[in-house]
């Protein structure tokens, strides 16, 4: 008999184990970051969440990623990752991202041409693509496509333009632009 419970015992404390490194396992997977972030985020973790949704239909998640996930702060590293649940071409993509800086900003003249370098930056994308933005100071901002660099932008005041469309108080979404910036 007592060779029976030293048995379980051993039995309950290999399964307890296991089930700690299973879940150590999934934890680590689930912080793992895209190399593009970790080129140019340190320590890089989820500051914040959000999602998209058009006529009930989600679009996208995307993830605000800082230095050890604190609170957003532009002059410090940090990047937008979005990962598409939907087919998108690129025309589709740059007439958003164009609405989206008209309707916050109102019409600017240099619209036109922010235009025209966004459209070296995107591409078609379907489900499961992912774009990471990240700035490189204040008038430029990195683009990837699936760990790929399209393009790095240089225009006046970039980040702050860009970044206002999710980030903003005047954001489609200000509740969800506090969530990412990690202040709600």
């Amino acid at each position: 008999m007592t060779h029976v419970l030293v048995l379980r015992r051993r039995l309950l404390t290999i399964s307890l184990a296991a089930l700690l490194f299973l879940g150590w396992a999934v934890q680590a997977m689930a912080q793992s970051m895209p190399p593009e972030v970790t080129s140019v985020v340190p320590q890089p973790a989820v500051a914040g969440e959000g999602q998209f949704k058009y006529l009930g239909f989600k679009v996208y998640d995307l993830d605000l990623i800082t230095q050890g996930g604190s609170r957003f702060n532009a002059e410090r590293p940090f990047a937008l990752a979005i990962e598409y649940d939907r087919k998108i071409r690129t025309a589709v993509l740059l007439k958003a991202s164009l609405g989206e800086l008209e309707r916050v900003e109102g019409k600017k003249s240099d619209h036109g041409a922010i235009r025209d370098k966004l459209a070296a930056c995107y591409r078609d994308i379907t489900p499961g693509d992912r774009i990471v933005a990240a700035p490189k100071g204040a008038n430029a901002m990195s683009f990837w496509i699936n760990g790929q660099r399209t393009c790095t932008l240089t225009h006046p005041n970039f980040r702050d333009r860009y970044m206002a469309i999710w980030l903003s108080d005047r954001a489609r979404d200000p509740a969800q632009a506090r969530r990412l910036r990690g202040q709600g």
